[in-house]
């Protein structure tokens, strides 16, 4: 019988770490680490530990000499860019101190795993084309975007000095069950709160949305690809308008699309347009698997069960 490897996932009562449990647990050996008490899905055999990650370094290097993990996926840390604005000191402190704490810990074991960092398109701010490849300049327009990229160079720098193995992946706009905030949660709230949809911004800002299905696919070919690109976009390449998502959200639930306004403001932080360039991700073998409007269907299905 062939023997499991080991994988720590962090952050692992979010919504990318629970997922990506449910989905790899079957070839894994899996090790949870999170600031919760205690884990919110359905634990089996997953060995689960509380840990305050950007505090405890002790307690992490502890974990790793025990669990010898061949994959680590770091899902910990804030994914608010409202909040970052609003408190820069507590998204820095989620984002990249944990992460540099989490990259010292690995030190103090001989092996070295693959690591996943899940990083942010959110680095790129406002691009001055689309579709944004790999190679454009980072400019964050958030707290958040900007600690995103500040852990990616660092994941480089270990990289290239200590001959870690780490990659980053910059999730454009990830969706599905169990996301209990962003865009399609909001949109929920709001219609079940006053029965209509008001958003921010005019609508026509655009976004590339990817289902946590087909995240976890690409992150998979990921784990699993020997070339030396150490940063992947994580996307469909689809360019949609916050407008267009909100109309086919809205007609899910049965309603007319005419519920469905903009009131001209932008939030601080967040881009205007979005389309990934996803040729490194097709080279590997990645291939869109769940239509936008079938992923909608899924998520409402999800939510409505949830009130």
């Amino acid at each position: 019988m062939k023997t499991k490897r080991n994988m720590v996932i962090t952050g692992v009562n979010g919504f990318i770490g629970r997922s990506a449990k449910e989905y790899f647990e079957k070839e894994y050996d899996i090790t949870g680490i999170d600031l919760a008490a205690k884990y919110g899905g359905e634990a089996g055999s997953l060995s689960y530990y509380q840990c305050n990650m950007s505090q405890e370094a002790a307690e992490l290097a502890s974990i790793f000499t025990s669990v010898q993990p061949d994959v680590v996926l770091h899902c910990a840390g804030s994914a608010n860019v409202g909040a970052s604005v609003v408190n820069p000191m507590a998204d820095l402190d989620g984002n990249l101190h944990s992460l540099y704490q989490l990259l010292l810990a690995l030190q103090s074991i001989e092996k070295r795993p693959e690591i996943i960092f899940f990083s942010s398109a959110g680095i790129y701010g406002n691009p001055k084309e689309l579709p944004i490849g790999e190679g454009a300049k980072a400019q964050p327009v958030s707290p958040y975007g900007l600690h995103k990229y500040m852990a990616e160079q660092l994941c480089s720098y270990y990289n290239r000095i200590h001959g870690y193995h780490i990659r980053s992946v910059r999730i454009f706009s990830a969706y599905g069950s169990g996301l209990r905030k962003q865009l399609l949660w909001d949109i929920y709230q709001k219609y079940r709160n006053t029965g209509s949809i008001r958003l921010f911004g005019t609508g026509e800002e655009t976004r590339d949305f990817i289902h946590i299905s087909d995240i976890l696919r690409a992150i998979e070919l990921i784990l699993a690809y020997d070339g030396p690109e150490e940063v992947f976009n994580v996307a469909n390449g689809e360019e949609v308008s916050i407008r267009e998502l909100a109309e086919i959200y809205a007609e899910m639930l049965g309603e007319s699309e005419a519920i469905v306004t903009f009131n001209g403001e932008t939030k601080p932080g967040d881009p205007k347009n979005w389309k990934a360039d996803i040729s490194l991700l097709k080279k590997i073998g990645y291939e869109k698997k769940m239509k936008l409007e079938d992923g909608i269907a899924d998520y409402v299905s999800w939510v409505e069960q949830q009130a």
